[in-house]
């Protein structure tokens, strides 16, 4: 049985779904009043908006390039598939290769040009953390026009461009990919229930991403605190498009959070963490990325009952689940 890019793009959608924290009601309430807002719409305003939004909340996830729709047997994944990776996938190509699908996790073209969309969901995530609504919006909202101004200017699709002229199809995958390591790690840790830090990198170890990267000098590590630091209450923050607003933090503190487990860190988190004394574990950031991206593969191969190769590039640890 055949299986086209949009059916692998639809599936990865439902399966990032499946697999956010906020949880599917929330996520479909979203998408409905996406829907009104666009039905409410002008006529000639329609033709610019985005229409994927009224099925995908998703931003950042995206088909970029359909040169050919063809039956997607072997895809070539990496963390940042940029024009010299595409370059790279048609020399495989004339090495017999056959590449059908190339796949990118972090966004380009209509995939980035507005990916900060997806913070948005930071406010509800943080809100069942126990940051009140208000605070967590607010902050929220300030760290979304921070970000969308910081990449108004970019060249956003420079590397779609490229795919075009090489007659590459390409897509983006991001937060759908990011959902499952973070709710994965999640449930990991309320089943171990860590004591102390060095208990939480004994975990990690576990997992053969973090194992793999370890042994290409790049493990876990704790940031704030130490091995013996007690961990208390603990969250995994690896979705939602972009690091929070520097006063989350507080707000999380207040909350009661006493650990974070992150995929990376701005010096401007982790000071904030340190005048808060939340303990910071630091995952790794390719390593992460690979988890989510692997757990997605799964899922959306169990979704759809259609089998495909990979071809890992770019960072991306391919560990078949």
């Amino acid at each position: 049985m055949s299986l086209k890019i949009n059916e692998l793009y639809i599936a990865a959608i439902e399966c990032g779904i499946d697999a956010d924290p906020r949880g599917r009601e929330i996520v479909e309430k979203e998408l409905e009043n996406t829907k009104k807002i666009y039905d409410n719409l002008d006529e000639n305003k329609k033709e610019y908006f985005d229409k994927d939004t009224i099925f995908n909340p998703y931003s950042d996830t995206r088909v970029l390039n359909i040169a050919e729709d063809k039956d997607i047997k072997k895809i070539f994944c990496g963390i940042d598939m940029q024009t010299s990776e595409l370059l790279l996938a048609d020399r495989l190509n004339e090495k017999n290769e056959n590449i059908d699908l190339v796949i990118t996790h972090h966004p380009n073209g209509y995939g980035f040009v507005n990916f900060y969309d997806v913070i948005e969901m930071q406010a509800e995530k943080n809100a069942l953390h126990n940051v009140p609504i208000n605070v967590s919006e607010a902050l929220t909202n300030k760290r979304l026009n921070e970000v969308s101004r910081s990449v108004y200017g970019a060249n956003h699709y420079r590397d779609v461009e490229a795919a075009k002229l090489l007659k590459l199809n390409y897509m983006c995958m991001h937060t759908v990919a990011d959902n499952f390591v973070e709710s994965f790690l999640t449930e990991k840790m309320k089943l171990e229930k860590p004591n102390i830090l060095s208990d939480i990198i004994d975990i990690l170890y576990t997992i053969e991403e973090y194992q793999i990267s370890a042994k290409r000098y790049n493990p876990p590590k704790i940031f704030n605190g130490s091995n013996k630091s007690k961990v208390g209450n603990i969250i995994v923050d690896m979705t939602g498009g972009a690091s929070f607003d520097s006063a989350m933090i507080d707000a999380l503190s207040k909350a009661g959070i006493s650990t974070i487990i992150v995929m990376n860190i701005s010096d401007r988190l982790l000071d904030e963490c340190k005048k808060h004394y939340i303990n910071v574990v630091c995952a790794g950031h390719m390593s992460s990325d690979s988890l989510g991206i692997n757990l997605l593969f799964k899922a959306i191969k169990e979704k759809t009952k259609k089998d495909f190769e990979i071809i890992p590039a770019s960072g991306y640890i391919f560990v078949s689940k």
